[in-house]
């Protein structure tokens, strides 16, 4: 199945799985009309253009560099909620990144970086897109649920995909679904779209975009782990040290938040 396609399978899942648990909890509220630019950047520069640019970036370059690339959401997204958001960024933010950053650098290594100029320049948009539609949803992410959020956001991004995918199968790649794929499409939308992307929007409702960008890189850690349980990968120096890199610059960004006596009353 091509990406696009894929990319189709996907919010068309999520959006049943997302509407039935909205349902569920009953706490679906209308759309402010001055709010609707803001899931229009979510939908359609975040889920749908953000992730065709990241998947055309990884065809294009090599596994290690496509990861680095990605691994720089943190500081577009604390750049842009500076900008945007007026939200500071300490030097506390600065020094987690770097350090979280170099330890992505260790667990993945120089390798063979295929330094594909069209690669990186597309791998360059999907950050500065995601990160834009991160910073954008934060301005109205206290007037409604996560769930409602993620269902409008991946509505619009389905419905753009409609096209995206007819092109892909006319004149790129044909898709020819098979059980397993349909299966890992299932797994992709539950668990990596419906789920994952609610506690993303819900992060974003009790926290600021610069925060929530630190755990970017414990994407590559946690692909790192999964390989030494499922796929019985060996655990190197390389490793251990990156992982301790990353979780030391994760804590560095939040040892110093205690909320006060006041906001722990209310």
């Amino acid at each position: 199945m091509g990406p696009v396609t894929v990319s189709f399978c996907r919010y068309g899942i999520a959006l049943i799985c997302l509407y039935g648990i909205l349902k569920l909890k009953g706490c679906h509220k209308k759309v402010q009309k001055e709010h609707w630019p803001y899931l229009m950047i979510l939908g359609g520069l975040g889920y749908f253009a953000a992730i065709i640019l990241q998947l055309a970036g990884t065809a294009r370059l090599s596994g290690s560099l496509s990861s680095l690339m990605n691994s720089l959401n943190p500081v577009a997204i604390s750049v842009m909620a500076a900008i945007f958001l007026k939200e500071r960024i300490t030097w506390k933010n600065a020094i987690g990144i770097v350090i979280s950053l170099a330890g992505v650098y260790v667990i993945l290594g120089t390798g063979e970086l295929q330094a594909d100029l069209m690669g990186i320049l597309f791998s360059a948009g999907s950050v500065i897109l995601w990160s834009a539609a991160s910073v954008s949803i934060r301005r109205i992410s206290e007037y409604y649920d996560p769930v409602q959020t993620a269902l409008y956001g991946m509505a619009i991004a389905l419905i753009l995909n409609v096209p995206a995918a007819v092109f892909e199968n006319m004149f790129i790649f044909r898709s020819h679904p098979t059980e397993k794929a349909l299966l890992a499409c299932l797994f992709v939308a539950v668990v990596g779209t419906a789920v994952a992307h609610t506690f993303w929007n819900k992060s974003l409702q009790q926290l600021s975009a610069s925060t929530c960008s630190m755990f970017y890189p414990l994407q590559p850690l946690v692909s790192a782990v999964l390989g030494v349980v499922l796929l019985h990968e060996i655990i190197t120096w390389q490793f251990v040290a990156g992982a301790v890199l990353i979780c030391s610059g994760i804590v560095i960004n939040f040892l110093p938040f205690m909320p006060n006596k006041e906001k722990i009353a209310r």
